[in-house]
């Protein structure tokens, strides 16, 4: 890199520790001047990270990309552009949206394995997600992968099942599977692809939110207003019901959906009332928008246990990550007031930032994200999971979605997924 230098600014660029522990993104520029201005060549930079006592701590390096092909069509003819008063009068083709988005289709869910009831269950403490079984009875399980949880003593390992109509969790040790051939006693409703969507998202309107990062995540990740509308029971509503008609960009379109959205389900003059995350995830789900799903309920669970441990945070922070008092220190640092008290109204929020570190360091898997966390709430003292239990709830639903895709999705429209 002779023919190249790294330009020095008059500033140092600084990263603060509490920026690298809060899990923040710093953009530090760096100019790179050529000496030689007509002996462009590839090169490899290499970046050392170093302490304040100039120790070094990391280095990595980063080469140029390849340059862009060069098209062999040059354009003909005069460039036009749009005058403003034309710009509202812009008819899109069906074909200029280049996603496509695939058709939910409800069909019965076939990969399913069956299992017999060795032992009769009757809950003293009802919970909503832990099945009650007769012995005898033949239950579905989704899959034979086995999710570790505290019962109501002891930890132990649970399938996802189906009986009766209702989806849960059963005690592996309360159940010999026998096989993927549906026994010919096997009673209740069929299980569908339908069915498995309205029975996982049942704990979603138990779930905490951020508007405006939702907003933001819907505009960055949904390229069609039209088919999100449609997924959200608007297939009958033009453009205009939801904003102007000289509105531009396509995130903003799908921002003026959601924005209806949010309207019915506040309003109070429906007669049924609608819950907002619910009825949100259902539309992703029925467009094939999994992933985005998935960083979805990640974000509302966090948030949602924030709020809920609120002030018992750093029990829940030495459980997960075996925290150091200054480390916590330093998550309430910047939310405490000017004379350094922490208010315990916002004692959410050092709790928030701490799991946003925690659940990025655990990599991109969001099922072991809401597992890891279900396992270090049930090991506080007298933990939350007892009287709010729709975190096992959403621990169902990370473990469905794939089954619930593969069934209401052909293979062919699995190619065209939109995140």
């Amino acid at each position: 890199m002779s023919n190249y230098e790294v330009k020095m600014d008059e500033q140092g660029k600084i990263v603060r520790g509490f920026q690298v522990k809060l899990g923040k993104v710093s953009r530090l520029i760096f100019p790179i001047v050529c000496h030689t201005p007509d002996e462009l060549s590839d090169f490899t930079l290499r970046i050392q990270v170093k302490s304040d006592a100039d120790s070094l701590l990391s280095q990595f390096c980063v080469q140029t990309p390849p340059p862009p092909p060069k098209s062999a069509v040059k354009p003909s003819g005069q460039r036009r552009f749009l005058k403003k008063k034309e710009v509202g009068k812009i008819i899109l083709s069906p074909l200029a949206v280049t996603t496509k988005y695939p058709k939910f289709q409800d069909r019965p869910v076939t990969c399913l394995k069956y299992g017999k009831v060795l032992k009769t269950v009757m809950r003293q403490s009802k919970n909503p997600y832990l099945l009650e079984y007769k012995k005898g009875d033949v239950v579905a399980l989704l899959s034979e992968e086995k999710i570790k949880l505290k019962g109501q003593l002891w930890t132990k390992e649970w399938y996802v099942g189906y009986y009766q109509g209702k989806l849960g969790l059963v005690h592996t040790k309360n159940v010999l599977i026998v096989g993927p051939i549906k026994p010919a006693f096997f009673t209740g409703p069929e299980l569908t692809s339908s069915v498995l969507l309205e029975q996982i998202l049942r704990p979603c309107k138990f779930l905490t939110y951020i508007y405006a990062s939702v907003r933001t995540l819907l505009m960055e990740n949904i390229s069609s207003w039209r088919a999100f509308a449609d997924a959200l029971g608007y297939g009958s509503m033009q453009l205009a019901h939801f904003c102007r008609a000289d509105v531009g960009s396509e995130s903003e379109r799908v921002a003026s959906v959601l924005e209806k959205l949010k309207e019915d389900c506040n309003s109070v003059e429906n007669k049924e009332k609608k819950s907002f995350q619910k009825e949100l995830m259902a539309a992703l789900l029925k467009i094939d928008c999994q992933g985005l799903v998935a960083r979805l309920i990640q974000d509302f669970v966090l948030l949602t246990t924030a709020v809920e441990v609120a002030q018992r945070w750093r029990e829940l922070a030495d459980k997960l990550a075996k925290v150091s008092k200054q480390q916590m220190d330093s998550y309430e640092a910047p939310h405490r007031d000017r004379s350094g008290m922490l208010d315990s109204e916002a004692m959410w929020k050092p709790a928030y930032d701490f799991m946003l570190t925690w659940s990025a360091q655990m990599g991109d898997s969001y099922r072991d994200v809401v597992h890891e966390l279900h396992v270090g709430l049930d090991k506080m003292k007298n933990p939350i999971t007892r009287r709010w239990k729709h975190l096992t709830g959403t621990l169902i639903l990370v473990n469905s979605l794939d089954i619930l895709r593969a069934t209401a999705f052909t293979p062919a429209d699995q190619g065209d997924l939109a995140i």
